[in-house]
């Protein structure tokens, strides 16, 4: 860091223009779960095509109200949970690098350090001011300054008080990251790059004087949400035996620090005993923790300043490879807080009539299907109208009832219909181009495609007029377009074979490839600089980069300039309306920019399954409702005495 006085200092100084390559997209999946997710095994019957070929269901998604626990809550206890099937607690460190930058571990870092702003209160999606460490940010000068004053009275628990020196450490760390390439929430001209200058204005106040204004609803939302203060007293050093100091003050010294915490976070063995871990300023502590089968042990923070103060007097992590496996777990009594596979959901009763309440978590993310804008489909792809046909294609419902057993919600756009959020557009609350395979037809037919002897359309009027195919596409070209879309999830490939079935109705021949996981971030992913070699691409559980430490849904990673997830979209007006939403204030710019990525049908708008069906024991209370961010909070938690 360059320092222009002693209590002021610049961001961004030791910053470069990073940018990820395309070999870095299959590490770079922000808020979206890296290993094969849980929606296995929903039997495919005949029956959805059947319906996928006729009118849409009316049933909406599974709503659920999960009555108080009765009894009286007791202190104490320890109370246990499991992580998605194939997942695990493996990165303590909250400056997150491109590979462990996924929500089940961030949970469990800010119950060890609280973030300045919390995301997500119960139920409700938002900045929890509540759980936060500062107090609501205050926006001046036009929107290029924010003051932020830490609530006094935070505490390590070493007794050391939690104050703008820890903040600093953080934006020290997180520079040196940046410009490692290592820190994972890091996207070029976001934090730092946004920052000029932090003013401290003492031991619990600082100024942030930003490279020019921005909506403070997107830079609280958006930017303040990634910052941690980080216990400068134990962790400023480059070795286990070095004294602690002020090495992060300069760029080198911060590099240097930065590299040893990520050796350590990177020791999983020491994970218990490392003294770095065990000064905390949350709810929580770590007690053991087993690095061959991530079984993890949390014990309750007795010297927690903070809101919230546990009931518990700890609780613990499970990680199972096999929905059997967690399944039998919860059965004989291991978990008082698991999953129901999507393949179980018909035994809910048999849970409920023994000893448990269910409960579907709905979450804040968001699915689509990717266009490939940039390879051999682009000519179609990028014509709106084909975009538009292909989404009355979508029966959203039909999938949600029949796959899901309305176990999700309904997607139309870079934000999911989350119930009672006002982050969310009205132009997102309802579908603009419902299912309708005679829309479709229209559209293709009113743009000069006819069908061919083998029912598939063929296009009759080249040209770019309004009434013909559009550029780049001959006379004679044949309406076909592949489908890469993720294997292992029969739910998934029923919606996707219902789509296929619809498409071939008007005229679409859709050609069908199913990958593993892995290999669709390793062939497919590699998207842009591209070209995408893929006309679809779909994942069954694609949860973008809102959410935790970037809950505004404004969609610039997904589809701004430069957008890693969205086939190599690029709209002017769309990078306009992404820009306004970051930096013109108020919620209407952002909902202008939700509702045009919507009508463009910039991905194909998808239906997004619920992260998991919850099933708890009666005697576990506090846990309803559930976080829209996939936090589990088990400070809210309490076992009762009948």
């Amino acid at each position: 860091m360059v320092f222009a006085n002693s209590n002021r200092h610049s961001i961004n100084s030791n910053r470069n223009n990073k940018s990820l390559n395309a070999n870095d997209k299959a590490h770079h999946k922000p808020w979206r779960q890296s290993r094969l997710l849980k929606i296995l095994g929903i039997a495919f019957t005949g029956s959805l095509l059947l319906a996928a070929c006729g009118s849409a269901s009316t049933s909406s998604s599974t709503t659920t109200t999960v009555k108080s626990t009765s009894g009286t809550p007791i202190h104490g206890g320890v109370a246990s949970y499991a992580l998605p099937i194939g997942e695990e607690f493996s990165w303590i460190l909250p400056l997150e690098n491109e590979a462990n930058y996924e929500d089940y571990d961030s949970n469990v870092e800010s119950g060890l350090w609280r973030p300045l702003y919390f995301a997500g209160a119960r139920g409700k999606a938002g900045v929890n001011y509540k759980l936060s460490i500062a107090d609501p940010p205050v926006y001046s000068h036009g929107d290029t300054e924010v003051t932020v004053d830490l609530k006094q009275g935070w505490k390590w628990s070493d007794g050391q008080p939690v104050t703008t020196s820890d903040v600093r450490f953080f934006f020290e760390l997180e520079a040196a990251g940046a410009k490692l390439g290592d820190y994972a929430p890091y996207v070029p001209g976001e934090m730092p790059d946004d920052i000029r200058s932090v003013t401290y204005n003492g031991p619990y106040s600082f100024t942030i004087h930003l490279a020019h204004s921005y909506n403070p609803e997107w830079f609280t939302g958006n930017q303040l949400t990634w910052i941690y203060p980080l216990p400068r007293q134990v962790w400023d050093k480059t070795c286990a035996t070095c004294a602690v100091g002020h090495d992060a003050a300069t760029p080198s010294g911060a590099t240097a620090v930065y590299k040893y915490l990520y050796k350590e976070s990177g020791n999983l063995s020491t994970y218990s005993t490392n003294p770095l871990w065990k000064v905390v300023d949350g709810p929580w502590t770590l007690k053991s923790f087993n690095p061959t089968t991530y079984y993890s042990v949390f014990s309750a923070n007795h010297a927690y300043t903070g809101p919230e103060k546990p009931y518990l007097g700890g609780y613990s992590i499970y990680s199972f490879q096999s929905d059997t496996a967690e399944t039998d777990a919860v059965r004989s009594g291991v978990l008082d807080f698991g999953f129901i596979p999507y393949s179980d959901a018909g035994q809910i009763g048999y849970f409920q009539t023994h000893g448990f309440k269910v409960a579907p978590w709905k979450y804040f993310y968001n699915e689509v299907v990717e266009f490939g804008y940039t390879g051999p489909w682009k000519a179609l792809v990028n014509q709106l109208y084909v975009r538009q046909a292909m989404q009355h294609l979508v029966n959203e419902k039909l999938y949600l009832d029949q796959t899901l057993h309305g176990y999700g919600l309904l997607d139309y756009g870079v934000a999911p219909v989350y119930p009672n959020s006002d982050l969310v557009a009205p132009g997102l609350q309802s579908d603009p181009y419902p299912y309708s395979i005679s829309a479709a037809k229209t559209l293709l037919t009113d743009h000069g495609w006819v069908k061919n002897s083998s029912g598939v359309d063929v296009c009759e009027r080249p040209g770019d007029a309004s009434n013909e195919c559009g550029p780049g596409i001959p006379k004679g070209k044949v309406f076909t377009i592949s489908f890469t879309y993720q294997t292992g999830v029969q739910s998934y490939l029923s919606q996707v074979e219902a789509f296929v079935s619809a498409a071939a109705q008007a005229g679409i021949d859709v050609s069908l490839t199913g990958q593993s996981l892995t290999s669709m971030y390793s062939n497919d992913g590699v998207c842009p600089p591209g070209p995408c070699n893929w006309g679809m691409a779909g994942y069954s559980a694609y949860m973008w980069d809102f959410g935790q430490y970037e809950i505004i849904p404004a969609g610039g990673n997904e589809f701004g300039k430069g957008n890693y997830w969205a086939g190599g979209y690029d709209s002017k007006e769309a990078n306009q309306l992404i820009t306004a939403a970051h930096e013109q204030p108020g919620l209407q710019p952002l909902y202008a920019d939700e509702e045009y990525l919507t009508k463009q049908v910039a991905s194909l708008w998808w239906p997004l399954a619920d992260y998991e069906i919850v099933v708890a024991k009666n005697s576990l209370g506090g846990w309803y409702p559930l976080n829209p961010y996939a936090n589990f909070r088990p400070s809210t938690w309490y076992f009762t005495k009948s």
